[in-house]
């Protein structure tokens, strides 16, 4: 067995590659060129070249030496590596080399991704998948709630999707979520999680021409909107999903604290935990996607602040000025 390897002065690089992460691989074929640390010399040499055919000897040989890490892989092959991490999700709670900013762009791209087949097909296979997804980052985060610091710093903006907005909402109203996890039981904070990754399902649904006019919808047209989180909690609830926590999010993240939301009207304590968290993180990521200054948001929102539950509110405000004003 190798001694322990001092990897700082390759960090920069090169990062070292575990089994786990090999294994998930193709079994004969891997898509990144190998690096072999040679300690007599203290530095890599090439070792496996990508794509190539792997014997089973040869393939054992690859995972001994992972082991006793020694194998690394280029910085410059961190787009495929990426791509494959996010198809694979639980990977980023294994592999330690992987550098906050790494797994921040890894996330940025799988959660979406997932988001959007799951409203394009909302079945339970890709529901599952999502859920899986979502689960992977609740654990990521409660290892370290700080690191929802480097997700919110890498929100989307300039982007009027759809999709980038439920991540960003997903991402503020976790924020929020474990901010005030004093007031929310262990067994919701799934629940608000997927709620919050999902709460759109129902505009999603709607014709995109219909989405997308800005005036004179047709009576039909305005009443499919208004009544578009009722629809998605429907969608929610034939795939037998029943958690009200979860399900309060597609109904309510358009509902107001002082009354004036739809499609219900609810007002202040009428108005579910996650309701009013999504309902505020839904505002906030839309305007995080007009690319507004923090300045520009923290004004903004301060001339709604009567449409949101106060303690969730100057949460919000809190969040934004700690990581984006400091």
């Amino acid at each position: 067995m190798s001694k322990k390897l001092d990897t700082n002065s390759l960090n920069e690089e090169f990062y070292q590659i575990s089994p786990k992460i090999l294994e998930s691989f193709s079994k004969f074929r891997i898509p990144l060129d190998l690096y072999l640390f040679k300690e007599k010399i203290a530095s890599l040499e090439p070792f496996y070249k990508r794509d190539s055919r792997l014997q089973e000897e040869q393939r054992k040989d690859i995972l001994e030496r992972a082991s006793q890490g020694l194998l690394f892989v280029s910085r410059n092959d961190h787009s495929i590596y990426t791509k494959h991490i996010s198809k694979q999700l639980d990977l980023i709670l294994i592999d330690k080399h992987l550098t906050p900013l790494e797994i921040v762009s890894i996330l940025k791209m799988a959660i979406p991704e997932k988001i959007a087949e799951f409203y394009e097909q909302p079945v339970k296979p890709v529901w599952e998948e999502l859920q899986e997804s979502v689960i992977v980052l609740l654990k990521y985060l409660q290892e370290d709630p700080h690191r929802i610091k480097g997700l919110i710093k890498n929100l989307f903006k300039q982007n009027n999707d759809l999709i980038k907005t439920t991540y960003n909402a997903g991402i503020l109203g976790l924020a929020i979520t474990l901010e005030s996890k004093q007031d929310i039981k262990e067994k919701d904070l799934k629940h608000i999680a997927l709620g919050l990754f999902t709460y759109d399902l129902g505009l999603y649904r709607i014709p995109k021409f219909i989405r997308e006019k800005t005036a004179n919808l047709t009576p039909e047209e305005q009443q499919k909107i208004i009544n578009h989180p009722i629809s998605g909690a429907k969608l929610m609830r034939k795939l037998d999903i029943r958690e009200e926590t979860l399900l309060n999010c597609h109904l309510e993240h358009h509902e107001c604290f002082d009354g004036s939301g739809y499609p219900r009207k609810l007002k202040g304590q009428d108005i579910s935990l996650s309701g009013k968290i999504c309902s505020l993180a839904h505002f906030a990521a839309e305007l995080i996607t007009k690319n507004l200054t923090p300045h520009e948001l923290l004004a903004t929102l301060s001339k709604k602040s009567q449409k949101f539950a106060p303690k969730f509110y100057n949460t919000l405000l809190n969040i934004i000025t700690n990581i984006w004003l400091k």
